[in-house]
């Protein structure tokens, strides 16, 4: 194990006793959660089961010396164990899903794991790490950061930095990345916004965002470099229509060296949710994706374990998406979700129930069903159950 990663755990352990004493230091905030969950996959309900368990911490250090300068750190601790552990691991001694799980994200390699063996492992991520300056209408931040241009719930093309999956609903903070950002409020309504970040495979994306307020939307362009191969430009917006909710993304990437051809890629997203006056609330969404063949066959494992980026944000050409959400009470909601593309006829559908038992703690209970017509000798369905509580600090 490399020196610098002891040196960063130690760091960490030695400032959460400090942290939470928040009276006697208000420069210093701590928050974050500790989650157990369990899993259990199955293709038919009537035969075999594999169950897992994810024990899951999360801490968040903020600290503000100045009124214009604040430092921001935030940990994932997870241990994984159960039989998809188990399953994995190779006569080697090492472990496809740890390894999995220790894939980087960022330019610098802030994950790794611990007491890795064939039963379980335990994995710490640093996935917020930067430093935040604000002066006037100025605001500058370097460092692991999160950058969310997007507009639309389950699909960003505008989301050049920060791709994420739908299905990894347990990562409600998503991913970060390596980079500097400026943004420059021009007034109220609108802003300029300057990025550049460097990706795992040290390529560079840089771009630049104009956003303002028009006709009741706010509306987004942007342009840049994504990855070292494509210029990209894009725009997008959110506002009103019959009385709900209209946003939408599109962007379109071009190879930069060959720019005289006409072969690029396009993603349009398209949202639209509306609210009743009992809280009923239902949302829409379509994505179209042309840089991916309408022929594609389906796989489950494939398309819940894919790598998503602006430019590959889903398995399908065509695919729309639902949800319906109620809270039945103040402590209890229950919502389904479901996606479709005519490709292999892919069905997904998702029910979920949270029940909140206190102020800082709650139960949830998801399933997540995908179905083809694909054989399950090809994982063409099969369906993953979560029940997570979660206790908030």
């Amino acid at each position: 194990m490399k020196l610098y990663r002891l040196i960063i755990c130690f760091v960490i352990v030695i400032i959460t006793f400090p942290a939470f004493s928040q009276e006697s230091n208000p420069k210093l905030t701590v928050g974050g959660y500790l989650k157990y969950m369990q899993t259990t996959t199955f293709t038919d309900i009537r035969e075999d089961w594999i169950t897992d368990n994810l024990i899951h911490n999360r801490v968040d250090f903020a600290y503000y010396p100045k009124n214009y300068l604040s430092l921001n750190l935030s940990v994932r601790n997870r241990v994984f164990y159960g039989q998809q552990v188990q399953m994995l691991s190779l006569p080697s001694g090492n472990n496809l899903y740890a390894e999995m799980i220790d894939n980087n994200t960022g330019f610098f390699d802030f994950t790794w794991n611990y007491f890795e063996n064939n039963a379980f492992f335990f994995n710490t991520n640093i996935d917020r790490v930067y430093v935040d300056f604000q002066f006037a209408d100025l605001a500058i931040t370097t460092g692991r950061q999160r950058i969310n241009w997007g507009q639309t719930f389950v699909w960003n093309p505008n989301d050049l930095f920060n791709a994420y999956n739908y299905f990894d609903f347990d990562y409600e903070e998503k991913p970060g990345t390596d980079a500097i950002r400026m943004q420059y409020y021009l007034n109220y309504a609108s802003r300029l916004e300057l990025a550049a970040a460097v990706n795992t495979d040290t390529s560079i994306t840089a771009a630049v965002l104009y956003q303002f307020n028009k006709w009741q939307y706010d509306i987004q362009f942007i342009s840049g470099l994504y990855r070292n191969d494509d210029v990209v430009v894009g725009t997008g917006w959110s506002g009103n229509l019959l009385k709900g909710a209209f946003r939408g993304e599109v962007s379109y990437f071009h190879p930069l060296e060959n720019l005289s051809d006409t072969i690029g890629i396009a993603l349009v997203a398209l949202g639209y949710d509306y609210t009743f006056k009992n809280s009923l609330m239902l949302q829409f969404e379509y994505l179209f994706s042309s840089g991916i063949d309408s022929d594609t066959d389906f796989n489950m494992m494939a398309f819940y374990n894919q790598k998503l980026n602006a430019k590959n944000l889903g398995f399908f050409r065509h695919t729309i998406f639902g949800t319906l959400a109620y809270p039945i009470n103040p402590l209890m909601s229950i919502a389904i979700a479901g996606m479709y593309s005519p490709t292999n006829n892919f069905t997904f559908i998702g029910p979920a129930l949270t029940v909140s038992l206190s102020d800082n703690f709650e139960l949830n209970l998801n399933v997540q069903t995908f179905l083809s017509n694909l054989p399950d000798n090809e994982n063409g369905k099969g369906t993953y159950a979560f029940l997570r509580g979660r206790w908030s600090f």
